[in-house]
């Protein structure tokens, strides 16, 4: 009931400007998400197609209004924030190129015993805010990836071409452009002053390139503003990319790990073989992945690896999502994850079920965790849902609430996870159709026997 006036408003206002909103995409090409050879990676198109409709016949779910809302307002705060690119950072790669990637470990500090603070020393959990500032890129990344999927989005559902223009700006300017682009490799991701110029795990950072920015030029296709010539540089990147990925000395270290960054680094290979068109690459990963699982996942669905951080719930959330983005691909190609069973007995649908309960926040997590966001995994149940064609999560998906202020804890600002919880509202409500909601998708046919 929370949502019932806000959604009678909005129904009003989508009404209204139906006729005109659909008047306007009459004129739009026939969009790559919706053509049988442009179908996403992460994303449904079918899914996607049908909530477009919804929203411009005003008939889409509240809380999908409410995530549109959130997404227009993202959408029209990166419209007035410069295109950026790598070489905007203050310190230099070793290399001596401000084209090449640089971040800095986020748990890691100056130790205080010494003048200089080297080395520096690990403090799991305590994220440095060296690590977050402009001096490097992850945070710039991280956002640069986040407003390309936002604006493209916004463009999908809106048909306002001013959000296109602005992605396809951005993808310009850190991709294709000579005086700004990155260059593809990680060599200098999560570095360490006084021990490593980049490691392993900074290969992590590149997981947004599959998760967000493949789907987003997927749908750009369908924009006459992506050039052939955009889409030629674009292709001639992630391939440099994925060479360096299936190469690197630094990369190979990340494949091998065997907690969340090995299960990330499938996933990530593998949304950026989907654009490649690299089928065989896929199954690969989905097999590295399933060989992973078997020393991540406990009978009782428990991830060990994850529990025994400080940041217990976070982590065990993000391995859980990079295994569920695999499954959703993987299926794509006749792959199934979901129902891959370790020989302890472990599986993804039973690691689901080990962290359903929680998300309702007056849950308390039985392990220790310096901060909690309950609703982030609610995406991923909803997703296990469409693709197994049951409503084994419908309670969860459909009590969870994304009011900012109740919804965080642990951390000292009201604030804290914001990103997250609207980042999972969009992904429950927005870019999927929570199953038993009109024009539900119906899982792909190698499951339906399962």
């Amino acid at each position: 009931m929370r949502y019932k006036n806000k959604y009678i408003n909005m129904l009003s206002l989508s009404r209204l400007a139906a006729g005109v909103m659909l008047a306007s995409m009459a004129s739009f090409p026939l969009l790559a998400a919706e053509h049988p050879d442009g179908q996403l990676a992460f994303m449904q198109a079918a899914q996607l197609s049908a909530i477009k409709q919804q929203l411009h016949d005003g008939q889409a779910a509240s809380q999908t209004q409410s995530a549109y809302q959130h997404l227009l307002k993202a959408a029209d705060g990166a419209l007035t924030k410069p295109n950026p690119s790598v070489t905007d950072k203050g310190l230099t790669p070793p290399s001596g190129s401000k084209h090449d990637y640089l971040s800095l470990s986020p748990y890691w500090w100056p130790d205080s015993k010494k003048a200089d603070g080297l080395p520096w020393v690990r403090r799991d959990g305590k994220v440095n805010p060296a690590s977050k500032n402009a001096q490097s890129d992850g945070v710039r990344l991280a956002q640069f990836t986040s407003d390309v999927q936002n604006l493209t989005l916004a463009w999908y559902f809106s048909g306002k071409q001013t959000y296109a223009d602005k992605a396809i700006g951005m993808l310009r300017t850190w991709f294709i452009n000579p005086e700004t682009r990155m260059n593809p490799n990680l060599n200098f991701s999560q570095g360490i002053p006084g021990i490593a110029p980049g490691r392993s795990y900074g290969v992590l950072d590149g997981r947004y390139f599959a998760t967000r920015i493949v789907d987003s030029l997927i749908l750009l296709r369908g924009n006459a503003a992506w050039q052939a010539q955009d889409e030629q540089s674009m292709q001639q990147w992630m391939q440099q990319y994925m060479t360096w990925l299936q190469s690197n000395k630094l990369a190979l270290e990340e494949r091998n790990a065997e907690n969340n960054h090995g299960s990330w680094y499938s996933t990530q290979v593998a949304g950026i073989a989907w654009y490649l068109k690299q089928p065989q690459v896929i199954k690969e990963m989905s097999q590295l992945l399933e060989h992973k699982l078997n020393k991540q996942f406990a009978a009782d669905g428990a991830q060990p690896q994850e529990l025994a951080r400080t940041r217990s719930f976070h982590y065990s959330y993000f391995n859980l999502q990079a295994v569920t983005l695999m499954a959703v691909l993987a299926q794509k190609e006749g792959v199934d994850v979901w129902h891959y069973q370790t020989p302890q007995g472990g599986s993804l649908i039973k690691s689901l079920d080990f962290m359903a309960p929680y998300t309702d926040d007056n849950r308390p997590w039985p392990y220790p965790s310096l901060d909690r966001v309950s609703v982030i995994i609610v995406p991923f149940l909803s997703w296990a849902d469409n693709a197994l064609g049951q409503s084994r999560y419908q309670q969860q998906v459909r009590s969870a609430s994304f009011n900012l202020p109740e919804a965080t804890h642990g951390g000292k600002h009201k604030n804290d996870g914001k990103g997250e919880i609207l980042e999972a509202e969009q992904a429950t409500w927005l870019t999927s159709l929570p199953a038993g909601t009109t024009d539900f998708v119906a899982p792909h046919p190698a499951l339906k026997a399962q």
